[in-house]
């Protein structure tokens, strides 16, 4: 049965099981089904009673039952431990059952199987006392291979620290949070909560979310188990918000419906941004209508590059940081959250992740294929569409229940009457627009529509004429179906997305200046920063940012630095590094600034040009980056 790892130290008469619950409550179960399929008038039933399930002696327990299983399962385990295969329909039963079974077609007889369990089975047990650390002895056996989630880790990282009814009411929020975002969206929760933490500029791995949340939760200073899990459950909540729109209690019906739309798109990666945005408007940084303008910009962001087929690759690195962006963005200058988020996204990060223009949404309808994207994509896209003139139709969720499928208007396959129709150049016609969105629409009736003529998919009992989809309506207004009217569906579905998705308007503007065309630092530093001025810089998904000299480039590199992954500031600190210490070393030095509200301070004394782009390359070097990073604009004075 392998090893038990048991804290004897609750009391006289009481073991916590930190490690092997489900291989007792199995055998308990099983257990269970031999003693019934014994029945009572076999002297072993009560034996089987005494000595392994029942324990007649404990007074606070009405069942007596000597297996206590978590709060939630244990009423489940008593309904089965009494009633047997009369017991309510749980995981309990099931197993009982499955074990009931197996008595019932072995070769071996109950007796045999009791009787193989007395004398076969061992187990190794471990006893923690007070002295032993009972979370580092799990941690060393469970590296042996024992397959437990991440969650898994951080549960009992939580709970082995504490005793008694702390550990009763700790397990208490953990079950709370367990059923806010369920016991199978533990870990996913946990990865996301952690990288909204801002911790690190890169999302946290999946196979590092329990060191990490030790790492920055855990190990920290003043670390109270009790209330950490207090702030989970507070963040547990805006997760189930985000993620279960559906069946969340959503107050304004505005954030619940852009919730769902954003879940029709499937990205995770989101997550931790909004939980951060959530986390404001909870607390009354962000009103109700911010958060709506927010979650309308970020919807048309992903549903643009959807349309024109960008991959989402990297922009899980961008929302892990988005929101340091953004504040910074927002202190710099001077504007509201909302606004500097439209300026991060349509000027201030790299080409490859900006806001796609209107014009990239008209290129992408006359050269895409749309019908070989996804499903699920191109469902969508429709909805999106269909719905943009006003009352909303759930095509997207009638589409995933199989109500309706893809149809190609002009048919995969053309007949006589579709080259008459199409006229000379029907070849070329097909070629070119058969998969466009143009030619796609949605219905119930793709089988009996196959390759008629328009006039017929129109008219028919079922066809576009008669079809509750809006996007058909259109379509019902023409008597054929060629060119010229593919043309003009195409400049209706760009009206349509323009008008679903807008580009944000912002009038802050960022220096455009093309960064590829100055020089690195690193050139700047050979040939002697003496003598020159900094004008602009490029730095990571920063396109350009605008400085005024050497000491103005220096600090705002710091706070991108910072904005980006705060961690290496803190290792820096810890080392002997004259350049970043600890507030409590310097609290009285105007030589430095505090970063954010952290324990941190950076040296921000005045230098000659020189000293200070020193001073960069010592703190490129502690971020794991160095002078080559960073493209500068400069220009030639006679003095910094």
């Amino acid at each position: 049965m392998g090893s038990l790892i048991l804290d004897a130290t609750s009391g006289i008469s009481t073991v916590a099981v930190i490690d092997g619950q489900q291989r007792l409550t199995t055998i308990s179960l099983f257990l269970i089904a031999v003693r019934d399929f014994l029945g009572k008038d076999d002297p072993n039933y009560e034996r089987i009673n005494e000595e392994f399930l029942i324990n007649k002696y404990d007074y606070d327990s009405v069942a007596k039952n000597r297996l206590h299983p978590v709060p939630g399962d244990e009423e489940q385990y008593i309904d089965v431990l009494q009633n047997g295969m009369n017991a309510a329909d749980t995981i309990f039963k099931t197993t009982y059952a499955y074990f009931w079974n197996v008595l019932q077609q072995a070769n071996l007889s109950a007796h045999e199987w009791l009787d193989l369990l007395e004398r076969r089975l061992q187990v190794m047990d471990i006893v923690v006392d007070q002295d032993d650390d009972a979370q580092l002895i799990f941690e060393s056996l469970n590296s042996t291979g024992m397959n437990l989630t991440e969650s898994d880790k951080i549960r009992n990282f939580l709970l082995m620290g504490l005793k008694g009814d702390q550990q009763a009411a700790a397990f208490q929020i953990w079950q709370q949070n367990e059923h806010l975002v369920g016991s199978d969206g533990l870990s996913k929760f946990y990865r996301h909560y952690l990288t909204s933490l801002a911790r690190s500029s890169k999302p946290v791995k999946e196979d590092e979310i329990y060191s990490d949340y030790r790492r920055y939760v855990g190990l920290t200073q003043g670390f109270d188990r009790i209330a950490q899990l207090k702030q989970e459950h507070a963040a547990a909540r805006l997760f189930a918000e985000i993620t279960t729109p559906e069946t969340a209690e959503i107050a304004d019906a505005r954030v619940r419906g852009l919730l769902i739309r954003l879940g029709y798109l499937n990205n995770d990666i989101l997550a931790p941004y909004l939980l951060q945005v959530f986390a404001k408007a909870r607390d009354g940084e962000l009103s109700t209508d911010d958060l709506v303008a927010v979650l309308k910009v970020l919807l048309a962001y992903l549903a643009r590059r959807l349309f024109i087929g960008i991959p989402t690759t990297g922009l899980n690195q961008l929302f892990a940081a988005l929101n340091r962006q953004v504040e910074h963005m927002m202190a710099k200058s001077q504007i509201g959250y909302v606004d500097a988020l439209k300026v991060m996204l349509t000027q201030g990060v790299k080409d490859n992740k900006r806001f796609p223009t209107d014009q990239a949404l008209k290129e992408a309808l006359a050269e895409k294929d749309y019908y070989h994207m996804s499903s699920a994509s191109l469902w969508f896209i429709l909805d999106e569409l269909n719905n943009a003139e006003g009352e909303k139709q759930h095509l997207f969720e009638a589409a995933a229940d199989g109500q309706y499928s893809i149809e190609h208007i002009m048919p995969q396959v053309l007949n006589t009457s579709w080259h008459n129709a199409l006229g000379s150049d029907w070849r070329l016609t097909h070629n070119i627009w058969l998969n466009r969105l143009a030619n796609l629409t949605l219905t119930g009736f793709n089988g009996q529509m196959s390759n008629r003529t328009f006039i017929d998919k129109r008219d028919m009992a079922d066809g576009y004429r008669k079809s509750g989809i809006k996007l058909n309506q259109w379509i019902a207004q023409f008597d054929h179906w060629d060119e010229a009217t593919l043309e003009k569906r195409q400049s209706d579905l760009l009206a349509r997305a323009l008008k679903v998705w807008p580009r944000p308007e912002v009038d802050v503007e960022v220096t455009s200046d093309d960064p590829s065309t100055w020089d690195s630092l690193d050139s700047i530093f050979a040939a002697n920063p003496t003598g020159t001025k900094p004008v602009a810089f490029s730095f990571g998904d920063y396109q350009v940012v605008a400085v005024k000299s050497w000491t103005d480039l220096y600090n705002q590199l710091i706070d991108l630095l910072w904005d980006a992954d705060p961690s290496n500031f803190f290792v820096l600190a810890n080392s002997d590094d004259s350049l970043v210490k600890h507030m409590n070393e310097v609290e009285a030095d105007q030589k430095y600034r505090q970063l954010g509200d952290a324990d941190v301070a950076v040296y921000a004394g005045g230098d000659s040009a020189w000293s200070r782009v020193q001073h960069i390359k010592r703190i490129l070097g502690g971020n794991h980056y160095d002078l080559s990073d960073v493209n500068v604009k400069i220009r030639t004075v006679n003095h910094d």
